[in-house]
């Protein structure tokens, strides 16, 4: 190992990113927005006696079911395993200078948590700080040869469904609300009407709507526990590891059979799920569970892949990239564009901002989540042709490297200059 010190690691380049990998992210946003504007929206805390009586309940049964099938847990995955991708690609530049490179990464990893930590704060439902914690773990099996990485991957994946069968038999159901109460609302929790949560996001009160977002931090990691987000959340990270190893989203994942064979898959697994029922977020009640959360895990991963193998193939076609713009700069401002969209739906829905919130079914919050898209298309594009990263991207390095990066276009057009004449 050479003895080179943390000063000389330095960022990924232009050149040294793959734009497929940044337009799967973009994607990965949209699909992440789609999901959390739920909980902005407080869609999830509303009781569905409430919802029935607004204007467009009638679609709300089919855009459920549709949301459930192709966006629910498919797009975290991506996402999960893109974190997995983006270490591989670091990682790998720096194999003969490990020592140096995981100070730095772990500098990283230290940030992202902290950055987290902080947008826990303002909402419950961040995925960054539990991502930073299990990457220190992740960053562990490096050094194992692609077949144990993906081993060791697809059992952080599945164990947890052993967890499940011992609280089957120790205590079914443990700390999960009633049926009667868990139809009150699509989120429900033992301890709280959904409509007080309603009531206090609604309030205006910024005490009011802290204290009911600290509420909800406690059952949010909580719910980690009978979902096993960790395991599942460092199991991705090992596959996006490996698949980036295979070259998945540049080589062999581009193939029609690829795809068709994964979109199959994922289709028949929940399929099937949806006619065991259950549910991910809770312990068993009985030995169906098991098998419902074993099937779904398997077709919600199987499904995502078939997304990344599908852009993909797309991408890579003589129009793809080009086609595909829009997406890659949402991606490369990711980090930005993330906790964005939390700041945009707390404005939007909560009553600190315009008190959506509560009012709405799912046609008008879909509707939202596009313009919301749309925007961040936009800004994302206009912000990059002037600036090298995005605002939080930017600042992450910073901190990272401990040094001021250059931010515009500008500064790095004329280092190159200057490389050239040199």
């Amino acid at each position: 190992m050479t003895n080179t010190t943390s000063s000389t690691i330095t960022p990924t380049t232009g050149k040294q990113r793959l734009g497929v990998i940044d337009a799967l992210r973009g994607f990965a946003i949209l699909g992440i927005l789609f999901a959390n504007i739920l909980s902005w929206s407080l869609y999830k805390f509303t009781p569905t006696a409430e919802l029935n009586t607004f204007a467009f309940a009638e679609y709300d049964s089919t855009l459920h079911h549709l949301l459930n099938f192709f966006v629910d847990t498919k797009f975290y995955s991506i996402f999960s395993i893109l974190f997995g991708v983006g270490f591989y690609l670091q990682y790998d530049r720096q194999r003969n200078n490990q020592e140096a490179f995981l100070k730095v990464y772990r500098r990283r990893l230290k940030f992202l948590i902290l950055f987290g930590f902080i947008h826990m704060l303002f909402w419950s439902g961040d995925i960054l700080m539990l991502y930073g914690m299990m990457a220190f773990i992740f960053i562990l099996f490096r050094n194992q040869s692609p077949d144990k990485i993906l081993k060791w991957a697809i059992f952080f994946m599945f164990a947890p469904l052993i967890f499940d069968a011992i609280m089957l038999f120790i205590a079914p159901g443990w700390m999960s609300p009633s049926k009667e109460m868990a139809g009150e609302a699509m989120k429900r929790y033992i301890d709280e009407d959904p409509s007080a949560v309603v009531a206090a996001f609604q309030s205006g009160n910024v005490i009011t709507t802290f204290k009911q977002n600290l509420h909800n931090i406690m059952w949010r990691w909580f719910d980690f526990m009978p979902s096993y987000r960790p395991f599942k959340v460092l199991g991705l990270f090992l596959f996006g590891f490996y698949l980036q190893s295979k070259k998945f989203f540049t080589e062999s994942g581009r193939s029609w059979k690829v795809f068709f064979i994964f979109a199959a898959l994922g289709t028949v697994a929940h399929l099937i799920g949806y006619q065991i029922g259950g549910s991910m977020a809770k312990f068993p009640k009985e030995a169906s569970d098991l098998g419902f959360k074993a099937i779904m895990m398997f077709g919600q991963l199987t499904l995502a892949l078939s997304y990344a193998s599908l852009l993909s193939i797309i991408y890579h076609t003589s129009w793809g990239e080009k086609a595909m713009q829009p997406l890659t700069s949402v991606g490369k401002m990711s980090f930005t564009n993330y906790l964005s969209q939390t700041l945009i739906g707390i404005v939007i829905f909560y009553g600190v901002g315009f008190g959506l919130g509560g009012t709405l079914t799912l046609a008008p919050i879909f509707v939202i989540a596009v313009l919301i898209y749309i925007f961040q298309v936009t800004y994302s594009a206009l912000w990059l042709k002037k600036f090298k990263f995005g605002p939080l991207e930017w600042g992450w390095k910073c901190l990272t490297y401990s040094q001021r990066f250059p931010i515009l276009n500008s500064e790095y057009d004329k280092i190159k200059a200057a490389k050239k004449a040199a």
